[in-house]
């Protein structure tokens, strides 16, 4: 044994007490070196940081503590001359423990980068450690070079008064640029993605005393930037950064960027974000030049609590302009002869900052100068490029040049190498562009940078009057403005955190253009809904408890994937590096598929069957970035492969890693339902999911007319059991596809069926789903097509009414995703997933696996066959609970978001509205914004599901509709909401169109003996086919009248849940 085997873990021996002491006082021998080559340390609670001395000041922003620490000078490398002074951040610990380590970690990655375009003008990164607790949990912490000067802010605050000299207007137009050329070598990386700062303030430009008023200016705090390797023009998305700073945030956050292509968000955001707040804080340093510090806080009350832009309404559309308080402090300094454009350094500057900074236009291409192309992709940022054919072939050749693989017989686990086809690139469909505004646009980072060249270029000739050294007396002036706000005296305007403020804060219109008359207020703040957002995160908090179960029950399985001995030089450092904090890997795709081709690394099997089922193959690289326990190919895109710690034995547990099965147990076996029966568990004691036993009104809640008792699991025999308003008890309630051949209770088979059923000669889907309910421990089970009598002498007219209390009062809903009928069955052996086993090395490295990533929501279930239907929406939303078995794994959705079988657990803000326990619980206090929008993304997407009967079209959905009714407490139906005096639920709710992909809209014809016999035309439950909604801008509109049948003076027989109303006109006014 020698020091490369500390630290030795604690152990309590009475026979050896001096081991005891050894494990306490080895620590003192331990403290850590700080290597600024190593951008990570991992270190126990019980280290000793070799931190001499820490400072009483420090400052606090919305992730991090960021205090000053002197650290001993033995203990940084390379080693100093005497002890330095250092910034040290910690990350707050929060709620998310995942996402305090996934910020964590993509602020190291973009920290790493920033250091590598030494820039003089970027803060250092030192490095960065974590602190492992003993009782579970971590800290983390970033280290950086200490500013001695402060902020920018504090900098202009220590100086109210400056001295208008030569060095200083020069020093300002030297740090500037320093400034400029820094983004520009962060917006424009020659071989990586682009990063967006997307938080400059005078707060994050750190001051580096060197002897001269303002020192050098350095930009820091990157844990907002955002890297993109697709060009903002080109994205689909929506950015996933979160807004910066209000004060200095860019008009297109609120005002959108106009799409190029169809479907494409307008809520991207690009580089030029950076550029409109460096307008702001180059105008503000003008200001602090010519005024001093009283003259910015005088601005500053004259702009108000908004940001450096307004909003107006031209034609029914946002329009953005630079903030009139603003334009008239740019008009009066421009009086000045300090401040004169063309022959003054700050007239200059002042100039730039109006034509060019603060400007709303972009430019047509946004954050990029390309030439006009159709696409383009930054190099080493992903993957790209046409997807394969049918037959897995690229249009100009195979995936392998011979078409094929050596006959190497592969490793127990290791993935064979065959080509699944990528699905197809969705076709971009372009926009006729909107004709540009006139006047010049916002200029990129190179031509801020370029601009500020030819300022400090004209001294060339030694023109001091240029700098304008000689007193000139200044004009005094403070524009005097109508909209001036003033802010709250107890305010310090210049604290950093003083300008966030919530995304549902609405902005005044200023009196421009079409202004909506006062009314009563509403918060009609929209939300963030994005179908393909999804969060992946680490299972661990349950998945940690279920193994140690499945161990206890000896029904865990040893895992049968042997440790990978062939691995290429980079795989074996993606081995070695694939934890460390903002990890990043390129792979060169020459290279990588001669490598899959002769197999000499199993690994790169496994990669190039991911770029293959993903569709990278004709890009010339691509670069892996890890996100907790998940590989992605592209930064903002899902995850491809899945990073797995296999427990056989008790796991020592990092952030880093999964526990999970490597590959699935068998379904329907003891595993599998053990999986299902902790998950059920788990919800029961830790959310609020399960089923009440009291109805809303109070009254105990009713079992449905008829359940299948499912007995024990030694019965060869289940009945239909008839049960009375007295009987009590708990059901599981199967949905499923029915199919053209499937078994039904008929007026004819009732009582055989109510005599009982042999199991063996139920159905597949039937029988897997009595395995399942037995499981769980339930006795009963609802299946529709056996517990309501179906034909024309059936009760299905009855029954109908009664789906809403059957599926919400269910203990849980059976989805049989992948049964296309009954007799298919949903309890299938699922394919095997890729993966490659690996084992790092050094002291007590466990193994790992990566894996296929199979874990996908939206394409298993909201997007399968079964969810296609009609009738299954609303059997999804009124489930508190369900079971999703699908082709590739099982899933859990609850309250609580989605679990996988994998361990991973998926949330999305959209698809929690389907899953909420509640239904629709979620929009009970939302904004009206986030109601009228969750509406119409549901009615939206029923009018696209299929019937068998089209008439069922309004039945179909009228469970969720009353819910929505209730939860709302409006009126209305048919489609339509009517609130009562506002109306605005109303008007929208009646905004309907034909969808853009629906050919044509059939009007239905509805049978006297159905549910639901007459519809009104001005319903889209009249009508087959798909529809979308209008969407014009919310407050910023006068409506004309109109009255449904639902207002205040419409006939009295008119109710909000009867569909046989006598009068179902809608009177409006028409000009």
């Amino acid at each position: 044994m020698d020091d490369r085997d500390l630290p030795i873990s604690y152990q309590h021996n009475r026979r050896m007490p001096w081991l005891s002491e050894f494990c306490d006082e080895q620590w003192k021998f331990l403290a850590p070196v700080f290597s600024t080559t190593q951008y990570n340390h991992n270190l126990e609670e019980a280290h000793i940081i070799p931190f001499v001395r820490k400072s009483q000041s420090s400052g606090e922003g919305s992730f991090g503590v960021v205090s000053q620490y002197v650290v001993h000078k033995r203990h940084i490398d390379p080693e100093g001359v005497h002890d330095t002074a250092f910034a040290v951040k910690e990350i707050k610990a929060g709620d998310d423990a995942q996402e305090v380590v996934e910020h964590w970690e993509k602020e190291v990655k973009a920290l790493r980068t920033m250091n590598g375009l030494n820039q003089d003008h970027i803060v250092r990164f030192i490095t960065a450690f974590r602190r492992r607790r003993e009782h579970g949990g971590e800290e983390h912490y970033l280290i950086f070079e200490w500013a001695d000067g402060g902020n920018l802010r504090s900098m202009w605050k220590r100086e109210p008064s400056p001295v208008l000299t030569e060095a200083l207007v020069k020093d300002t137009m030297f740090q500037i640029l320093g400034l400029a050329r820094a983004l520009e070598a962060a917006h424009n990386r020659p071989n990586g993605a682009s990063y967006r700062h997307g938080d400059l303030k005078p707060e994050n430009i750190l001051c580096f005393q060197n002897g001269r008023t303002i020192g050098t200016l350095k930009i820091g705090d990157w844990g907002e930037a955002k890297e993109h390797g697709e060009v903002t023009e080109m994205r689909p998305s929506k950015t996933t950064a979160k807004y910066g700073t209000r004060l200095y945030e860019a008009p297109e956050v609120e005002t959108g960027v106009k799409p190029k292509y169809l479907d494409q968000s307008p809520k991207r955001r690009s580089r030029l974000y950076d550029i409109w707040a460096m307008g702001c804080i180059t105008l503000e340093f003008i200001i602090w030049l010519l005024k001093g510090y009283e003259g910015l806080t005088r601005f500053r009350q004259d702009l108000g609590d908004g940001s450096f832009y307004e909003i107006s309404i031209e034609n029914g559309k946002k329009v953005a302009h630079v903030h009139s308080t603003a334009i008239s402090w740019m008009d009066k300094m421009e009086e000045d002869p300090r401040c004169r454009a063309g022959s003054t350094a700050i007239g200059d500057l002042l100039e730039l900052v109006r034509i060019a900074l603060l400007v709303v236009k972009l430019p047509r291409r946004l954050g990029t100068n390309l030439s006009d192309q159709s696409e383009r992709h930054r190099t080493d940022s992903g993957v790209s490029g046409p997807r394969l054919d049918a037959s897995g072939s690229l249009a100009n050749g195979t995936p392998f040049d011979d078409g094929g693989v050596t006959d190497v017989p592969p490793a127990v686990g290791v993935p064979s190498l065959s080509i699944t086809p990528a699905e197809a690139e969705p076709q971009r469909i372009p926009l006729q562009p909107e004709p540009e505004a006139p006047g010049p646009a916002r200029c990129l980072a190179t031509d801020f940078r370029s601009r500020m060249e030819g300022i400090l270029a004209e001294d060339r000739d030694g023109d001091e009057g240029y700098w304008l050294t000689s007193w000139v007396q200044p004009l005094e002036f403070r524009p005097a403005l109508d909209t001036a706000v003033p802010p709250s005296p107890t305010t310090d305007v210049y604290s950093g955190e003083i300008f966030q403020s919530s995304s549902s804060e609405e902005i005044q219109p200023v009196t421009r253009g079409l202004v909506a008359p006062a009314q009563r207020r509403i918060d009609y703040a929209p939300p963030e809904l994005d179908e393909d957002d999804w969060k992946y995160q680490s299972g661990n908090d349950i998945a940690l408890t279920l193994f140690a179960s499945l161990r206890e029950k000896k029904i865990l399985e040893p895992s049968n994937v042997t440790i990978s001995s062939r691995l290429c030089s980079t795989c074996a450092s993606l081995r070695e590096e694939v934890f460390s904090p903002g990890f990043s890997k390129s792979y060169d795709i020459g290279t990588l598929r001669m490598s899959a081709k002769s197999r000499r690394c199993d690994l790169c099997v496994l990669l190039w069957q991911t770029i293959v089922r993903n569709g990278g193959v004709s890009s010339s690289s691509i670069k892996l970035d890890r996100t907790g326990s998940f590989l992605r190919m592209k930064s903002n895109g899902l995850p491809v492969l899945s990073i797995i710690h296999y427990p056989e034995q008790p796991p020592i547990i990092t952030s880093d890693g999964q526990v999970g099965f490597v590959q699935l147990p068998k379904a329907g076996s003891n595993t599998h339902l053990e999986v299902i029966q902790h998950w059920l568990r788990d919800c029961d004691h830790h959310h609020n999911c399960s089923p009440s036993p009291q109805a809303t009104n109070g009254s105990r809640v009713r079992l449905p007319t008829r359940l299948i008792d499912v007995g024990s699991d030694d019965d060869d025999m289940v009945r239909l059991w008839e049960t009375k308003p007295s009987d009590v008890g708990e059901w599981v309630a199967l949905s499923h596809k029915w199919g053209s051949k499937h078994l039904s209770t008929v007026p004819e088979t009732l009582q055989d069926h109510l005599n009982g059923l042999k199991l063996e000669a139920l159905p597949d889907t039937f029988k897997d789903a009595v395995k399942v309910t037995r499981a769980l421990g339930r006795r009963h089970l609802w299946i529709d097509s056996l517990c309501v009598i179906q034909g024309p002498r059936g009760d299905f007219m009855t029954e109908a009414k009664r789906m809403e209390e059957v599926y919400s009062g269910a203990y849980c809903v059976i989805a049989a995703s992948c049964a296309a009928d009954h007799y298919d069955g949903f309890l299938k052996p699922r394919g095997r997933r890729e993966c490659v086993g690996l084992r790092g090395h050094g002291k007590d490295q466990t193994p790992f696996y990566v894996c296929q990533n199979i874990d996908n929501f939206k394409d298993d279930v909201l997007g399968g066959e079964l969810h296609s239907r009609g009738w299954v929406l609303q059997e999804h939303a009124l489930a508190r609970r369900t079971l999703f078995f699908t082709e590739h794994q099982t899933y859990f959705e609850c309250g609580n978001g989605v679990r996988c079988e994998t361990s991973t657990k998926l949330s999305n803000p959209l698809a929690a509205f389907l899953g909420d326990p509640d239904f629709p619980h979620i929009i009970s206090n939302a904004t009206q914004g986030e109601k009228i929008l969750r509406y119409q993304e549901l009615y939206r997407k029923f009018s696209r599901l299929g019937l068998s009967k089209s008439y069922d079209r309004p039945t179909a959905i009228d469970g969720l509709q009353q819910r929505l009714l209730r939860t709302m407490r409006v009126r209305g139906g048919f489609g339509i909401f009517d609130e009562g005096v506002d109306r605005g639920l109303l008007r929208r709710s009646l905004l309907w169109r034909r969808g853009v992909d629906t050919e044509s809209l059939s009007r239905i014809h509805f049978p006297t003996e159905s549910v639901v016999s007459k519809v009104p035309s001005w319903s889209w439950m009249a009508y087959t086919g798909g529809i979308d909604y209008l969407q014009p801008d919310f407050g910023y509109f006068e409506w004309e009248d109109l009255q449904s049948p639902w207002a205040s003076n419409s006939p009295a027989n008119v109710s909000s849940t009867d569909f046989h109303i006598a009068n179902i006109a809608l009177n409006a006014t028409a000009r």
